[in-house]
């Protein structure tokens, strides 16, 4: 079976986790972490849990799954030690409308979530479809080495001169010939290796006139101060 990619907003969105053990905890760590509204439902769950429901981070229904607890969900985690319990929570998710992820059964889920590492707004997902997690994983540990972690600052830079140039020009040719000349002309390496001055100067020489590269260089060391990358 073949799967279409995508990156899902969940942002503000209800997103339910049926089990309280050390997958779960996972789960709800991704899910908060993209800025879901999380509700964990399981009579015991991880200590860690518990605690990110004390802060009011999640909520935590006490009990086990019974029929109507997706109602209102729009992607829903089964990760249940219950066979029995999985198999109904996949039975009410064939009828509604949120999507689910059952731990125990890849092929009757609706959705995967692939190996994967952030690098600030950058998302590098590496999938198998589900046939070998094990190699996925393999491949994002390389992965992660190969592209470190400032280049979070460099999807920044870049998203601001975007901001700015798709502001100014409506031509998307126009656009795409400009970030083709920027990266040739090394502009990842200059801000891997902070070089600013040189960064500024092929700012300058390649922006059209009427963006400031120096207030938008400004911009992004003061963000690239506080956030450290």
């Amino acid at each position: 079976m073949s799967y279409y990619p995508i990156n899902i907003r969940i942002a503000d969105r209800l997103c339910l986790v049926i089990g309280g053990g050390p997958v779960a905890l996972r789960k709800v760590k991704g899910l908060l972490q993209a800025g879901g509204r999380v509700r964990v439902i399981s009579p015991e769950v991880e200590p860690e849990l518990q605690k990110l429901e004390e802060s009011r981070k999640i909520e935590w229904m006490r009990r086990g799954y019974v029929e109507g607890d997706l109602q209102g969900g729009y992607l829903a985690f089964a990760v249940t030690d219950d066979r029995a319990v999985q198999a109904l929570i996949m039975k009410e998710a064939e009828k509604s409308t949120v999507l689910l992820n059952s731990a125990d059964d890849p092929k009757g889920s609706d959705f995967h979530v692939p190996a994967h590492f952030r690098r600030g707004k950058m998302l590098i997902t590496i999938s198998t479809g589900g046939g070998s997690p094990a190699l996925a994983k393999q491949i994002r540990e390389r992965l992660e080495e190969e592209i470190v972690p400032e280049y979070g600052a460099v999807v920044d830079l870049l998203s601001l001169v975007r901001e700015q140039v798709v502001s100014r020009i409506d031509d998307p040719a126009a656009h795409a010939e400009l970030f083709r000349r920027l990266l040739h002309l090394g502009i990842v390496d200059l801000i891997l290796e902070a070089q600013w001055f040189e960064l500024q100067m092929l700012l300058l020489r390649e922006l059209p006139e009427d963006i400031d590269a120096v207030a938008l260089m400004r911009q992004f060391l003061e963000k690239h101060d506080k956030t450290g990358y």
